[in-house]
């Protein structure tokens, strides 16, 4: 058996499963135009069979993406937008019909405006490139310039880029052909997946009883989903996707066909121990 598929049998055995997914890279194939990556069909009717399960085990889907809530809900689609949620890093939440965002991002929505207006100048001579406002936080986008051309606009970007570090109230982290402007704050998806995993134990997803709690499992293919598999507790990291020599995940999967083939591989097994 497999590394991949011992996970597949270890949550057939389990009495409760936090099942943790980033999106972009991860679920959804990474695309030049992010405005449109909606989830693969099958996909999607792979994880509304596993939400809408009542056999064991108990099972917690969730989803978390540097993308806003808003945007992940539009992506998903109807149906699993209705999902446990975390958007922009998980400064954003929702679970049902409630929701949360981080009271200390938001007061500094007015200054990330103006962060994003002084950007949004410097990209005018560059059509290829482009600023996404997230609400919360902004993405500067790349993927449609050439690896010169990216080279080019950094050294452009850089003094404007160090005025924005050195004000220490945002921060700047790098992505796959992406450059988030996020929040000085202290909250990154490892916060996110806590958050959810407390909400679950509040649902009673599974008996304060069980001293051993449930099995939990995350999957991404960034480096802000390093944070998780770092300083998730007790976490089944699984980095997806080619790259990254250097991980704190256990285990290692091919891209978004890959993980549709193991969610499709662990409804199989599921199907036969319920």
């Amino acid at each position: 058996m497999s590394d991949l598929a011992a996970l597949q049998e270890a949550i057939a055995q389990a009495k409760a499963v936090l099942l943790y997914l980033d999106y972009d890279g991860t679920l959804a194939p990474l695309r030049r135009d992010p405005s449109h990556c909606p989830l693969p069909i099958g996909v999607g009717n792979v994880l509304q069979r596993l939400r809408e399960r009542h056999e064991p085990p108990a099972l917690d889907l969730a989803v978390i993406s540097g993308r806003s809530l808003a945007d992940l809900r539009r992506q998903l689609g109807p149906g699993l937008d209705r999902l446990a949620l975390a958007g922009n890093h998980g400064l954003e939440i929702g679970c049902g019909d409630s929701s949360w965002c981080d009271p200390r991002a938001v007061a500094l929505v007015p200054q990330l405006d103006a962060v994003a207006q002084r950007l949004q100048a410097e990209l005018e001579a560059w059509p290829g490139a482009w600023l996404e406002h997230k609400g919360l936080s902004l993405s500067l986008h790349s993927r449609c310039l050439s690896g010169q051309q990216r080279q080019q606009l950094e050294q452009q970007l850089q003094p404007l880029l160090a005025e924005i570090h050195q004000a220490g109230v945002f921060v700047l982290r790098r992505g796959r052909m992406v450059l988030e402007v996020r929040p000085a704050i202290l909250h990154t998806k490892a916060d996110a997946v806590e958050w959810l995993e407390a909400a679950a134990r509040r649902r009673g997803l599974w008996s304060a009883d069980d001293l051993h709690g449930p099995l939990r499992f995350y999957f991404g293919d960034d480096e802000t989903d390093e944070d998780v598999f770092r300083l998730w507790p007790g976490v089944i990291g699984v980095r997806v996707g080619p790259g990254a020599s250097h991980t704190a995940a256990s285990h290692r999967l091919s891209g978004p066909a890959g993980m549709a083939r193991w969610l499709k591989g662990l409804e199989r097994r599921l199907s036969i121990s319920g």
